[in-house]
């Protein structure tokens, strides 16, 4: 059933946007994050969800823009290789997803990220561990994604982690605003 589920694109990227959506909600308070959000004024460009900071403009609120990817069939020619002791179609399918990753970053930095509209970098959300873990191994490919691109990859368990920090944040501020 799951198999089924993961092979149609749409229902990856909803299976990627309940992940992140479960998390949100687990760490922020409804308030704190919104869902569909145009973070770039007048681009007609919207993001999956991003959480809101406060601003020193009027309006008061920067967003730090999420997108959850998930690159299926990449990973699965990888894991196939792997599997199969296959190290030439390892490597191509290794480099394939450092592609696909690559070009998701920028797609999401080109699209989502506008300072003073947005934080300075946005996060790109892989929903599951095995895929965060294999962008993770690459070498260079977070720092790249990072320096060229101002995003950050997080998987499960990391942005649990950074959507945690970032609760630790507000509720400091909220201490000092009292």
């Amino acid at each position: 059933g799951l198999q089924r589920v993961l092979s149609n694109v749409k229902s990856r990227g909803v299976f990627g946007e309940v992940q992140l959506a479960g998390l949100l909600e687990q760490v922020f308070a409804p308030d704190q994050y919104a869902s569909n959000v145009e973070t770039v004024p007048g681009s007609n460009k919207r993001v999956e969800f991003a959480i809101k900071f406060p601003g020193t403009s009027s309006e008061g609120v920067v967003w730090l823009p999420i997108d959850a990817k998930f690159p299926r069939e990449d990973y699965e020619r990888l894991l196939d290789a792997q599997e199969r002791a296959d190290a030439d179609a390892a490597a191509l399918a290794g480099a394939a997803l450092e592609r696909r990753i690559k070009e998701e970053g920028k797609s999401i930095a080109q699209k989502y990220v506008e300072p003073p509209f947005t934080t300075d970098f946005a996060l790109l959300f892989l929903p599951t561990e095995g895929l965060y873990a294999e962008v993770v191994r690459r070498p260079g490919l977070t720092d790249e994604l990072q320096r060229t691109w101002r995003v950050v990859v997080a998987g499960p368990s990391t942005l649990a982690a950074i959507l945690s920090s970032l609760q630790m944040g507000f509720r400091t501020l909220a201490v000092e605003r009292r």
